[in-house]
This record gives C-alpha cells, sequence and structure tokens, in this order.
C-alpha cells in the first residue's frame, strides 16, 4: 500500500510537470515559429527534448521525493505487524521530522497504551474470577463428598443441602453482579430514567438493615436533602447503587461507630454520599476501590461477600453518566460520594 502512494506520487508529480512543460514548449514554439520560420524543426527537437528530459528528471525527483514522504509509513507498518496479543508492552518509534507523522504515531501508541491497559484488566478479572469460584465450588464439593461417604441423618442431610444452598445463591449473586458490570462496560445495558424518589429508597434500605445496625451498635445519622423531590433516574439500578453503599458503610465501620448517609439537590441531578468512620485509605487502596474483587483489608474481608460492591456501584454511576470517589474524611473515616445525571425519560435500558 505504500509503495503504491509512492508510485502514484511520482507519476502524478511527473505528470504534472510534463503537461506543464508540453505547454510551454508549445508556446515557445508558436512565438518563435514567426520570425524564425527556417529554424521551427530544430527548434521543435530541441524543446521535445527539453520535455522528455525534465519529465524525466521531475519523475526521478518525484520518486525520491515519493519515498522520503512515506518512509515513516514503511516504519510504522512494520513495527505495527510485529506487535500482538502478548508484545502490548512495545511502542511505535518512526524516525519522521513532520508534526503529522509525529501525531499519527503519538495517537497509535496512546492506542496501544489503552488495549494493553485493557487486556491487562481482562487477564486479572478472569484470574479474580477463577480464584473467587474456587473458594464455593470447593466448599460444594467437600461437603457434599463428606455427606456420602457414609448414611446420615434426615437433619445431616438438610444441614449439607442448607449449606449448599448458600454457596449457590453467593455463586447466584456474583453471576449477577459481573454480569451486570460487563454489561455495562460493554455498553450493551442502559439506564432507564423514572421519577424516583431517592430519599425513599434510601428509608427503605436503612429500614432492611436495621438488626445490622443495632447488632453493631452503630450510630446513624441521615441528612436527607427535602428538596430533592424526585429524579428521573432507574429506580432498579438506584435501589442497587444504594444498597452497595450501605453494605458498605455498615460493614467497615467498628462496633459503636459513626454512619451518615446525606443526599443534595443539585438541578435536576443529585448527589449521594456515605460515610463510615472505619480505617482511612492508603493512596494505593483509593485507586483500585472500585475494581471488580478488590478488598482494601484483605484479612478482614476474607469470605465475606462477593468483591464486586463496590464496583457495582460504579457501574451504576457510570450508567447515569455519573461520577464516584471515595474520599479520606479529616477526622476520620471514609466517605463515597456519588453524581448521578438525571436522565431523559425517553432513554431505555438496551
Amino acid at each position: 500500500m505504500s509503495r503504491s502512494l509512492r508510485r502514484t506520487l511520482a507519476i502524478r508529480f511527473a505528470a504534472t510537470m510534463g503537461a506543464g512543460l508540453v505547454v510551454a514548449a508549445a508556446a515557445a514554439y508558436a512565438v518563435a515559429l514567426g520570425p524564425a520560420a527556417g529554424m521551427h524543426r530544430e527548434l521543435l527537437l530541441v524543446l521535445a527534448g527539453v520535455v522528455v528530459v525534465g519529465t524525466g528528471a521531475t519523475l526521478v525527483g518525484a520518486w525520491w521525493l515519493g519515498g522520503s514522504a512515506v518512509r515513516p509509513v514503511y516504519e510504522i507498518t512494520e513495527q505495527a505487524t510485529r506487535i500482538e496479543a502478548g508484545t502490548l508492552g512495545q511502542r511505535i518509534v518512526a524516525h519522521a521530522e513532520t508534526g503529522e507523522y509525529r501525531g499519527l504515531v503519538a495517537v497509535l501508541n496512546r492506542m496501544l497504551e489503552r488495549i494493553d491497559a485493557a487486556f491487562k484488566n481482562q487477564r486479572r478479572l478472569t484470574a479474580d474470577v477463577s480464584h473467587e469460584l474456587r473458594s464455593p465450588l470447593t466448599a460444594l464439593r467437600g461437603e457434599i463428598e463428606v455427606a456420602l461417604r457414609a448414611e446420615r441423618s434426615p437433619g445431616d442431610y438438610q444441614r449439607v443441602l442448607r449449606s449448599s444452598l448458600e454457596e449457590i445463591d453467593r455463586l447466584t449473586a456474583m453471576s449477577e453482579d459481573l454480569l451486570l458490570i460487563t454489561r455495562a462496560a460493554a455498553g450493551l445495558l442502559g439506564a432507564r430514567g423514572e421519577l424516583t424518589d431517592v430519599n425513599a429508597l434510601i428509608r427503605r434500605e436503612l429500614e432492611e438493615m436495621r438488626d445490622r445496625i443495632e447488632e453493631k451498635a452503630l450510630v446513624l445519622r441521615t441528612e436527607l436533602d427535602p428538596g430533592l423531590g424526585s429524579v428521573a433516574l432507574d429506580p432498579g439500578l438506584t435501589r442497587r447503587l444504594i444498597e452497595e453503599l450501605l453494605d458498605n458503610a455498615v460493614k467497615f465501620t467498628p462496633p459503636g461507630g459513626l454512619v451518615v448517609v446525606a443526599t443534595t439537590a443539585a438541578g435536576g441531578d443529585m448527589r449521594l454520599a456515605v460515610e463510615n468512620s472505619g480505617p482511612p485509605l492508603a493512596d494505593d487502596e483509593v485507586a483500585h476501590l472500585f475494581e471488580p474483587f478488590y478488598r482494601a483489608d484483605q484479612a478482614r474481608t476474607r469470605g465475606t461477600g462477593t468483591g464486586l460492591g463496590l464496583a457495582v456501584a460504579a457501574a451504576v454511576t457510570s450508567l447515569h453518566d455519573g461520577s464516584i470517589r471515595a474520599v479520606n474524611v479529616p477526622s476520620g473515616g471514609v466517605r463515597l460520594e456519588c453524581m448521578l445525571v438525571g436522565l431523559s425519560q425517553a432513554r431505555h435500558a438496551a
């Protein structure tokens, strides 16, 4: 493709120059024909020679010029063909002096960085899924094998079945969360805008979590904006967001600690903040907090939940064209802040 571009540039340039020389020679011949009628044949030969030599020289020069112009394309093509799935860490280096080619190389390298990051995330997610699935599957297999080694009483069988059902429920929840996250990231899931009373959803979720809150003797403070009213959000996804944020706050708040839930109206949008008085997060923990299966405190959270709660919250926020972040509270604790953009009611889920 590069060679044909070079040849095309050279031929077109030479043809243009040749046509120009022919026109110039014809004009010169017409002017000289009158006063020097006896020399018209010699003059015609000289002008024809000028056209041929000039066109040939132009072709050679245009071939060299075209080669220098497309040389960076050769380098880019040659290097790009060597980059494969296992060598995405390589970058394209082209000896280009023009801003256009340097800009092209920069764009291609940024694209490679994004592809490399996506591949790394995909590999990490695959490894995390395999690891997370191993524990409940191993527990299921172990309990069933133990139950089958000898005759058991009906009560023993019921205990095994109940334990197996718990592991199956965990696997089901993990599968549903992963499906939501991956479909949202792939653009296969949309949010449907319906007027939603967010404050009412929060009160309902807090009521359902009352036993957990009382068990840990947590102090609950709600700062729900009465002027928020109803916002055009996806009610099902918004409920999931509230559920995950409150579950995270209750889980990581120490006994007797404080949980603060606040909403703020922002035009047709809304802000939701959930704060807990648990331990602060390190900078590297904040950077990865919303990634699937990431747990800030591996020792304390081992075996609890699916590790997908905040990743689900981030996916729901992105579906509402919003943002979510975690900040350490100066007085102690962590606050999760998210902004949800009101949706048009004509926007439907995919």
